[in-house]
Order: C-alpha cells, then sequence, then structure tokens
C-alpha cells in the first residue's frame, strides 16, 4: 500500500509559498521562503511516530499519545519563531491506522492550522492510506509524482528537502522505497544540485545482509538507496524515524539524524519529544525537544555541516 504525504497548509506575516495556495493539499512540490530571505535561516520543527489512537484516552507503556501530541502542538505554536513548516514523519496512527485514529490525529494538529503552521507528514508502517483517505478526503495528491508512490519536494533558500515513501504495507514493520521512487529520487536529485539536499523517510536503513526467513525492521532496498544517495555529493542528510531513537551516526560521508518518538520509547533511557531543526547557509541543526525537560540530552543538538 503506497504512503501519501498530507498538506496542510496556512500562510503566515513571517512566511509565504511561492506558489498558488489555491489547492496545495494537491501539490508535491513546495517552495518555502520567508519575508527576509537572505538574512534568516529557515526553521522546521520535525516530529515523528505519534502513534495516535481512536480514543484519547488510550494508554501505551505508560503514555498517553494523544496527550504526548498535545503537548507537542502546544509547545510549537509557543515558539517565539514560527517555523516555515511541520513535518510529521511517519506512524500518524497507533497500528492499524484506523479511520477513528485519524479522525483524533486531526483533532490534535488543528491548533496548528489555526496558528498559521504548514503542516506535512508521510506516512509509516502503522498508517493505513484507505483509512487516512476516509478520514481526510481532501489530502490527496492531485499529481503523485511517481506512479503508487507519493513523494514530496520542500525547496527552502538554503537547502532541499526530499520527504519519501517507505511504507510497504500496514502494520508490517519492513519498508520499503521501490525501483520506480529511486529512479525518481535521483532525476530529482539532479536536477536540483545546485543546493544541499535532505532525505527524510519513516524507515531506518537496513545496514546488514538480508537473510532468509529473517524479518527485516527496516528498508529493505537500503543497498540501492544508498547507492543513489552516495552518488550525489549534494545529499548531506537521511532523517528518519520508526526505531525511537534519538541519535546522529554516519553512513561514510552521510550523517543520518534518527528523530525521537512523539509516543513511547522503547528504551527506557531514550528520550521521547520532538525535534527543532534550523536551516542556515553553512548547515542544518537538530535540537531535541524533550517531553522531560530535566532529561539529560533535552536541547542536546546534532550538526550537519557543509
Amino acid at each position: 500500500m503506497p504512503t501519501v504525504p498530507i498538506h496542510l497548509s496556512s500562510v503566515s506575516r513571517r512566511q509565504f509559498l511561492v506558489q498558488s495556495t489555491a489547492a496545495l493539499a494537491g501539490v508535491s512540490v513546495l517552495r518555502i521562503a520567508t519575508a527576509a530571505e537572505q538574512a534568516e535561516t529557515t526553521t522546521l520543527a520535525l516530529v515523528s511516530d505519534t502513534h495516535i489512537p481512536q480514543t484519547t484516552d488510550t494508554v501505551a507503556r505508560g503514555v498517553n499519545m494523544t496527550d504526548n501530541l498535545n503537548s507537542v502542538v502546544r509547545e510549537i505554536n509557543a515558539l517565539e519563531t514560527k517555523p516555515a513548516a511541520v513535518l510529521f514523519n511517519g506512524d500518524c496512527a497507533y497500528l492499524k491506522g484506523l479511520p477513528e485514529d485519524y479522525a483524533n490525529f486531526s483533532d490534535c494538529v488543528q491548533p496548528l492550522i489555526d496558528a498559521g503552521q504548514q503542516l506535512h507528514m508521510t506516512m509509516g508502517n502503522h498508517d493505513n492510506i484507505p483509512n487516512f483517505y476516509h478520514a481526510l478526503k481532501a489530502q490527496r495528491p492531485e499529481k503523485p509524482l511517481v506512479t503508487s508512490k507519493h513523494v514530496t519536494v520542500l525547496e527552502t533558500p538554503q537547502a532541499n528537502l526530499f520527504l519519501l515513501d517507505s511504507l510497504m504495507h500496514t502494520n508490517i514493520v519492513t519498508g520499503e522505497l521501490g525501483e520506480a521512487q529511486l529512479k525518481w529520487l535521483a532525476e530529482a536529485l539532479d536536477a536540483r544540485a545546485d543546493k544541499p539536499a535532505i532525505v527524510m523517510a519513516h524507515h531506518t536503513l537496513h545496514m546488514g545482509p538480508i537473510q532468509e526467513g529473517k524479518t527485516i525492521g527496516g528498508i529493505a532496498d537500503t543497498a540501492e538507496f544508498l547507492e543513489v544517495l552516495h552518488a550525489r555529493p549534494q545529499v548531506k542528510a537521511y532523517v528518519f524515524g520508526h526505531s525511537h531513537v534519538w541519535a546522529h551516526t554516519k553512513a561514510g560521508d552521510l550523517d543520518l539524524i534518527n528523530l525521537p518518538a512523539a509516543a513511547y520509547v522503547f528504551d527506557e533511557a531514550q528520550p521521547n519529544g520532538w525535534t527543532l531543526a534550523r536551516l542556515s547557509d553553512s548547515g542544518i541543526e537538530f535540537e531535541l525537544q524533550a517531553h522531560d525537560k530535566s532529561h539529560k540530552n533535552h536541547k542536546q543538538v546534532f550538526a550537519v555541516n557543509w
């Protein structure tokens, strides 16, 4: 089942889209700019693995996921500098992507829309596209950039962001990009070689060999994916979620940024929360916004320079 980025857009006094806003839900390439484009950085809020259930009182692993997302929304809206966009990187829904999950999710993010935030989402392995469309009928892209896959390009003054589709099947842990999407990605990157590129999808990479009979937790076609990325020096980082871990590692010269889960963690030592990203002409910084403000890694910054 393909994954679809959702686009919920609004324009504030501090930001605008260099494009008609008539039908943004159906647009797959968006150019984000600021009123003082040459002088300002571009700020993004990154939220991953919200796992929103159908009822607001549902608890998993000791966490109320709806409460956590509501907290993230309040913190983003309270920022002194409004982000140019808020990106939700997959697993918006709890486990099977029920219609009621998306109804609850929609209620949670409505204050962001009301505040003039621009929202973009990709689907993770716990999302379900038919049920998603049932709850948010207006969000289907009108002209997908890849047949049977739905991807998004966000162009900012400092860098281009490529939001990919790694969902293979709902509630199946393995991810996959596929030959058609990888071909599109290579061509899209080549067409935008003049700026640094940040690539984002829900799933982790699968760095080891694929063993017959064993489940792959990450992207099944990781080798082919990395071949595309490594061949293009403008690609500076791959940003992902899925593992509910906050980490900064490397794959050769490529920086790997693992976003924390907004919902629950699998390892109690890990923080949950969201990430504030700041793009400048010299790089991008990812700053952890932990739910637990006393966590040792709260406000920790991972920098990717170029």
